[in-house]
C-alpha cells in the first residue's frame, strides 16, 4: 500500500445541490456579483470524498479544509471524506487515485503546480493526461522567508551573499521540483548563479519548514504565503520578499528588490478516470455552486488567496500548458 493512508469524515448538515451553469471569470469580485444566481438548487450531489495527495497541515490540506467548510455552509454536499496519500509533491498520490478510484463519480482529488513540477522532476509514468481537470480554484504567491534572528536583514543581503557564496545557503521549501523549488532556481538564474551551486532540502509541509528554520536548520524558507502567514504573524519567521508581480501584503515583491522573476502556486481539482461527459459535467456545476457561495468568498478572504476559477476545457487547456512549462522551467535550472 506504500504510504500510510489517514481517513478523516465530516458530516454535512442536509443533502444539497450544485448550481446550474458554470461561474465565467476568475475575480473575487464576479464570484460575489454571481452567487445568488450560480447557488440556485439543481440537483443532490450526495457524498463526497476528497483525495489529498499530501500529509496534512499543507496548502493541499489547508485547501480542502476550506472547501469542506464552504461546501458545508451552502449545503452543497451531504457528507465529506478525506483521504491522505503523501509524498514527493502528489506523484504517488496521483497514481494511486487514478488506480483506486477510476470510473468512482463522487471522488475528486485536490492538485496543482507543485504536483506538475513532481511529474516533471520524477519523470512519473502516470501523469495529469489520466484524470480529468475540473476547476482551477485559488492561487498564492509565495513568500521568501528567513528566522527571525537571522543575518540576512532584507533580500538585498541575500541577493548580495547568493551572489559572493550561494553554496553556504541553506534553501528549504515543499515538494522536490514543485513551485518552491523552481522559485528558488529562478532566483538564482535571475542573479546569473549556477543551478548547481544552489542546495535545497524538500519538506512535507510548512510547518516542518518553518519548524526547521526556527531550529537554525535552514537559512532561508521559500513557502505559500497562506501557509506561511501564521508563522509571519506570530514573529517565529520573517519575510525578505514574495513572489508577486508587485508589492503584496505589507511584503516587497522580489522584482521591486533586483530580481527579476515572479511566480505563482495554484490549486485545483481533478477528476478520476473513466467517468461520463454527465458525470464531469456534474462535478464542474458543484465547482461552479462552491465558487459562487459566500462562504468560499469568506474562506478566500480569510486564508488570503487569489479566486483563479477556470473551469472545463479552458482549465484542461491551461493544466497542459502549465505542465510543459513545469518541464521547462525544471530542465532549464537543470533541477530534472
Amino acid at each position: 500500500m506504500g504510504t500510510q493512508m489517514q481517513r478523516r469524515t465530516i458530516l454535512l448538515a442536509g443533502a444539497g445541490a450544485a448550481a446550474a451553469s458554470a461561474v465565467p471569470g476568475v475575480a473575487l469580485a464576479q464570484a460575489k456579483s454571481t452567487a445568488a444566481a450560480a447557488a440556485k438548487p439543481a440537483e443532490a450531489y450526495g457524498p463526497l470524498r476528497l483525495l489529498v495527495p499530501a500529509a496534512q497541515g499543507g496548502g493541499w490540506d489547508q485547501t480542502a479544509r476550506a472547501m469542506a467548510s464552504a461546501l458545508q455552509a451552502s449545503k452543497l454536499v451531504e457528507q465529506v471524506e478525506f483521504e491522505y496519500k503523501p509524498g514527493k509533491g502528489g506523484v504517488p498520490g496521483l497514481a494511486y487515485f487514478v488506480e483506486k478510484y477510476a470510473g468512482q463519480p463522487n471522488t475528486l482529488m485536490l492538485g496543482g503546480m507543485v504536483m506538475l513540477g513532481a511529474i516533471a522532476l520524477n519523470r512519473a509514468t502516470v501523469d495529469m493526461r489520466r484524470v480529468t481537470p475540473i476547476a482551477r480554484l485559488t492561487a498564492d504567491s509565495l513568500v521568501v522567508m528567513v528566522p527571525k534572528n537571522s543575518p540576512l536583514r532584507s533580500q538585498a543581503d541575500l541577493n548580495d551573499k547568493l551572489k559572493a557564496a550561494p553554496g553556504g545557503i541553506r534553501f528549504g521549501g515543499g515538494s522536490a521540483g514543485g513551485v518552491d523549488h523552481m522559485l528558488m532556481g529562478m532566483m538564482g538564474r535571475a542573479l546569473d548563479v549556477p543551478p548547481a551551486n544552489l542546495h535545497y532540502q524538500a519538506y512535507a509541509g510548512g510547518g516542518e519548514l518553518v519548524a526547521a528554520l526556527s531550529k537554525g536548520e535552514l537559512d532561508v524558507g521559500i513557502s505559500g504565503f497562506s501557509e506561511a502567514k501564521q508563522a509571519l504573524d506570530s514573529g517565529a519567521v520573517r519575510a525578505l520578499a514574495i513572489s508577486s508581480r508587485a508589492d503584496s501584503d505589507g511584503i516587497r515583491s522580489l522584482r521591486s528588490q533586483g530580481v527579476a522573476t515572479d511566480m505563482a502556486n495554484w490549486r485545483g481539482l481533478f477528476a478520476p478516470p473513466g467517468l461520463d461527459p454527465a458525470q464531469i459535467q456534474k462535478h464542474i456545476r458543484l465547482s461552479a455552486a462552491l465558487n459562487a457561495s459566500p462562504a468560499w468568498v469568506a474562506e478566500l478572504k480569510k486564508n488570503r488567496w487569489a479566486n483563479a476559477y477556470t473551469s472545463g476545457a479552458p482549465f484542461a487547456e491551461l493544466v497542459e500548458t502549465e505542465q510543459t512549462t513545469a518541464r521547462v522551467v525544471l530542465h532549464l535550472l537543470k533541477l530534472g
